[in-house]
């Protein structure tokens, strides 16, 4: 399960912390991903344990008494992610798995379970581009495209946007 992070999602994430870079700068969410990071490392006993905690607890916000076998090498460890992860990350993944678990039997189980972190699910950092001609917006010719300059989460959508660049390439040479 993916949640949306948002800018103004950085201000609430550094509460209590030194902000290592203001809220407005293009950079914010990547310290907003080394900051969740830490936070992962620091509940996984500082080791490559990752805390982890079943669905179910995490939904009822309980710390779960034992964890099933996993085939993560380094092992892990139970967490309350519920607690240590920030509220808006929680809450949005609360109602994603409850919305899941309805519409997918047997999604929501005690024995699913929730490991650590992803961070790296896109880029933390878009490079601008204007909304119609998908080019620089002020680097004629060059197409900021994909997963790495922040217009794509994934492959089906990283593919797509690549499409709608190399159509758009197509145009510009025309």
């Amino acid at each position: 399960m993916v949640v949306e992070i948002r800018p103004e999602d950085y201000p609430e994430l550094m509460k209590g912390q030194e902000m290592k870079v203001p809220a407005d700068s293009p950079l914010a969410l990547m310290a907003f991903q080394e900051r969740l990071e830490e936070l992962c490392w620091l509940n996984g006993n500082q080791r490559q344990t990752a805390p982890s905690q079943r669905m179910d607890d995490f939904i009822h916000k309980r710390l779960s008494a034992d964890l099933p076998a996993t085939s993560y090498t380094p092992g892990v460890l139970s967490s309350p992610l519920h607690f240590w992860m920030p509220e808006f990350i929680t809450h949005r993944l609360r109602e994603g798995f409850r919305h899941f678990g309805k519409v997918s039997r047997g999604f929501l189980t005690n024995e699913a379970l929730m490991i650590g972190v992803e961070t790296r699910t896109s880029s933390p950092v878009r490079i601008l581009r204007d909304k119609e001609l998908l080019q620089h917006v002020t680097l004629r010719g060059l197409f900021p495209c994909g997963e790495g300059a922040g217009y794509a989460g994934g492959i089906v959508s990283a593919a797509i946007d690549g499409e709608r660049c190399a159509e758009m390439v197509a145009e510009l040479l025309k």
